[in-house]
C-alpha cells in the first residue's frame, strides 16, 4: 500500500512538473534531433502502435529512476519506472559507452547473435495491474519469435541493437504525459493511476 501511494505521488509530481521532464529532453537535443536509440531507417509500425524514441533516464523526486519514451512528433512521453541496473544499462547504451565487463543486456545481445538470431524490434504492449508489459521481437532465418519482456529490458536491448521501439496507442492514451505543458493536460495526467515496471 505504501509503495502504491509513493508511486501515485511520484506520478502526480511528474505530471505536475512536465516542464521538468521537458528540460532533460531539450538538453538531450530531442526537441530538434533524430531519435536516440532508434535506427534511421523507417520500419513498419504495427497497427495500433506508435513509434517512440528514448528520451533518457530521469531521477524521480522520491528516488528511483524512470525511462522516458517520447512519441514521434514529440507530443507525449511515457515515463516507466525502472530499476537501477536497467537505468545504468540504458544510460551507457545511449552514450555508446560499454561497461568494463559485460552487463546482463550485453550478455543477452551476444547470446542472441552467437545463436544466429537478430533483434527486430521491441514493443510496450499494455498495462495490467499498474505494470507495463513488453515484447522482444526476434528472428532467426525465416522464423520469428516474440518473447515476453519487461519494458526496461526491452528498451535496453533496443538501444543496443539500434532497432525500433513501439508503444501501444492505448498505453500512450493511458500513461502518456503531454509535453506541450498545457495545464489541462497536466491535471488530467495527474488523475491517472501510476503504471510501473520493475
Amino acid at each position: 500500500m505504501a509503495r502504491s501511494a509513493a508511486l501515485a505521488i511520484t506520478l502526480v509530481l511528474v505530471a505536475a512538473g512536465c516542464s521538468k521532464l521537458r528540460e532533460p529532453l531539450r538538453k538531450a537535443g530531442l526537441v530538434a534531433s533524430a531519435p536516440a536509440g532508434t535506427p534511421s531507417a523507417q520500419a513498419a509500425v504495427p497497427a495500433g502502435y506508435v513509434r517512440v524514441r528514448v528520451g533518457g533516464v530521469t531521477r524521480l523526486p522520491h528516488g528511483g529512476d524512470a525511462v522516458l519514451l517520447v512519441e514521434d512528433g514529440k507530443k507525449r512521453a511515457v515515463p516507466i519506472f525502472i530499476g537501477g541496473t536497467e537505468a545504468l544499462s540504458i544510460q551507457l547504451r545511449l552514450k555508446k559507452q560499454p561497461f568494463t565487463r559485460p552487463l546482463t543486456h550485453d550478455l543477452l545481445d551476444a547470446s542472441i547473435q552467437k545463436l544466429g538470431g537478430k533483434v527486430e524490434s521491441v514493443r510496450v504492449d499494455k498495462i495490467e495491474s499498474n505494470v507495463f508489459h513488453g515484447t522482444l521481437v526476434l528472428s532467426s532465418g525465416d522464423k520469428r519469435f516474440e518473447l515476453d519482456a519487461r519494458p526496461s529490458d526491452a528498451v535496453a536491448i533496443a538501444i543496443g541493437n539500434d532497432v525500433p521501439i513501439h508503444v501501444a496507442a492505448s498505453v500512450l492514451d493511458h500513461a502518456g504525459l503531454d509535453l506541450s505543458g498545457t495545464e489541462g493536460d497536466e491535471a488530467a495526467a495527474g488523475d491517472r493511476p501510476p503504471p510501473v515496471s520493475l
